[in-house]
C-alpha cells in the first residue's frame, strides 16, 4: 500500500524519506478502509497515538497498530525482568490508591526506575495515554514484557473504573509467578552444578582419558566386558560426531523458538506440554487458576459474559485452553449457558465444571470463580513444592547412575585384563 504525506501537524513518511537519525518510529497497521476493504501498511510518526489519529482521520477503522521491528531487531531472553515488572505494578497500584492519575504515576515511574528498558517503555506508554489511548491498549503492544492476562485485567478495570483493584490483583499474580520461579530456580541450582561438573567430567574422559585406555586395551588380546565396550563406543561416537550433536541441539532450540512464534506451532507445543507427566498437571493448574481468577474479576465488574470469556481465555497462557474457550464462547452466544459449553470443551476437570454450574444456577458466578481460583492457586503451590522437593534427588539419582556406569565399566575392564594376564 502506498503511503502519502498528509497536510497536518502529524505527517506520514515513506521509508526513503526518513533519515536514520530521525526520532520517528515505524509502525505497522491493519484495518478497514472507507469502502470496507481490509488493508495493511506501515507509517512513521512520533508515537502510536499520532499514528492512530492520522489513520482514523483518513477513514480507517478496526485498527491494530504495532511497532514494526526490523529483521535485525532481535531480543534474546526477557527484555525486562519479572522483578522489575512487579515493582512497577506495585508502585502504580500505590499511586492509584492514593488518587494519583495514571498518566502522572507512569511519568513518575519512568523517571525513577533504574531499568533503562522499562523507562523507555513507560515513556512510550505515557505518550500513548496522553494521546488518548487507554492503558490496556498501550500495554498490549508489548507482549514480551507484559503477560497476556495483564492487559485483559486492565481492560476490565478500565471498563468498571476500578483500576486500583485490578493493579492489586496483577500484583498478586506477579508475586505468585515470581515466587514459583524463584522456588524452581533455587531447587535447580544444586542439580545444575552437578550436571555441569558431570558434563565436564564426560568431556575430559571422552577427549583425554578413554582414548588412551583404548590404545592400551587394543594392545592386549583380551575380551573386554560389555559395559566397557559400550562406554568406549559412546566415547568414540562423541569424539567423531560432536559437530552433529551440537548441530542437532542448536536446530532443536531454534525450531522450538520458531514454533512458539507460530500459531499452529504454539498449539502443538501447548498440547504436548499438557500431556507430559509432570509439566502437564502444572500447566493445567496455571491455566485453570488464571481463567477462574480473570473471569471472576470480569464477571464482578459486569463485563458481558461472551467478552469476559474471550479475555479470560487469552489470559490462560495456553493455546489449547484458549481455543477451547473460544469454541465454548460461540455456544454461550447461542444461549446455551456457561457450564454446558465448557464441559463439552473436554479440558476442564469435573470439579471445575461443577463449580461453574453451581455459580451459574445460584447467580453467584463471580464468588464461586474466585473460590475456585483460590483453590487452584493453593493446589499449584502444593504441587510446585513437591516438584522442587523431588527434583534434587532425581537429579542425583540420574547422575549417580551415569557415574556408577563409568566406574563399573573401568573397574570391570581392569579386572578382565588382570584375569586375562594371569590366565
Amino acid at each position: 500500500m502506498t503511503l502519502l504525506n498528509h497536510k497536518s501537524s502529524f505527517k506520514l513518511f515513506k521509508t526513503s524519506e526518513v533519515r536514520e537519525d530521525s526520532k520517528l518510529v515505524e509502525f505497522a497497521y491493519e484495518g478497514i478502509n472507507k469502502i470496507g476493504e481490509a488493508v495493511s501498511g506501515k507509517l512513521f510518526t512520533m508515537s502510536r497515538s499520532e499514528a492512530r489519529y492520522v489513520l482514523e482521520r483518513d477513514g480507517f477503522s478496526s485498527l491494530n497498530i504495532s511497532n514494526k521491528k526490523r529483521w535485525y531487531d532481535i531480543e534474546f531472553g526477557r527484555p525486562v525482568s519479572l522483578e522489575v515488572l512487579l515493582q512497577m505494578t506495585r508502585q502504580l497500584a500505590s499511586f492509584s490508591e492514593a488518587g494519583i492519575p495514571v498518566a502522572k504515576g507512569i511519568g513518575i515511574l519512568a523517571e525513577t526506575t533504574d531499568d533503562k528498558r522499562m523507562a523507555e517503555i513507560l515513556q512510550e506508554i505515557l505518550i500513548d495515554i496522553e494521546g488518548g489511548a487507554q492503558l490496556n491498549e498501550s500495554v498490549k503492544q508489548y507482549p514480551h514484557i507484559f503477560p497476556r492476562y495483564y492487559s485483559a485485567i486492565l481492560s476490565s478495570a478500565e471498563r468498571s473504573g476500578d483500576l486500583t483493584e485490578a493493579l492489586v490483583t496483577l500484583n498478586a499474580y506477579l508475586e505468585r509467578d515470581l515466587r514459583s520461579k524463584r522456588a524452581v530456580r533455587s531447587a535447580m541450582i544444586y542439580p545444575a552444578v552437578l550436571v555441569s561438573l558431570t558434563f565436564v567430567a564426560i568431556v575430559v574422559l571422552s577427549v583425554y582419558v578413554l582414548p588412551r585406555f583404548q590404545v592400551f586395551f587394543d594392545s592386549l588380546s583380551v575380551n573386554l566386558p560389555l559395559t566397557t565396550r559400550m562406554l568406549l563406543a559412546m566415547t568414540h561416537f562423541v569424539q567423531h560426531w560432536a559437530w552433529a550433536i551440537a548441530l542437532v541441539l542448536v536446530s532443536g532450540i531454534t525450531g522450538l523458538l520458531f514454533m512458539r512464534r507460530n500459531i499452529n506451532g504454539r498449539l502443538s507445543l501447548d498440547r504436548l506440554i499438557l500431556k507430559m507427566p509432570i509439566a502437564g498437571p502444572l500447566a493445567q493448574l496455571v491455566a485453570l487458576e488464571r481463567f477462574c481468577r480473570v473471569l471472576s474479576t470480569l464477571v464482578r465488574t459486569q463485563v458481558h459474559l461472551p467478552e469476559a470469556l474471550e479475555l479470560a481465555g487469552a489470559s490462560t497462557g495456553n493455546r489449547v485452553f484458549e481455543d477451547a474457550i473460544m469454541e465454548a464462547r460461540k455456544r454461550v452466544l447461542q444461549g446455551e449457558g456457561l457450564a454446558g459449553p465448557l464441559e463439552r470443551a473436554n479440558i476442564f476437570p469435573a470439579a471445575a465444571i461443577q463449580i461453574f454450574r453451581i455459580g451459574e444456577e445460584s447467580g453467584q458466578l463471580g464468588s464461586q470463580l474466585n473460590q475456585a481460583a483460590s483453590f487452584y492457586s493453593d493446589e499449584l503451590d502444593h504441587k510446585l513444592k513437591n516438584f522442587t522437593a523431588l527434583l534434587e534427588p532425581a537429579t542425583l539419582l540420574i547422575i549417580g547412575g551415569g557415574v556408577g556406569f563409568v566406574a563399573v565399566a573401568l573397574v570391570s575392564a581392569m579386572y578382565g585384563i588382570y584375569s586375562g594376564v594371569r590366565g
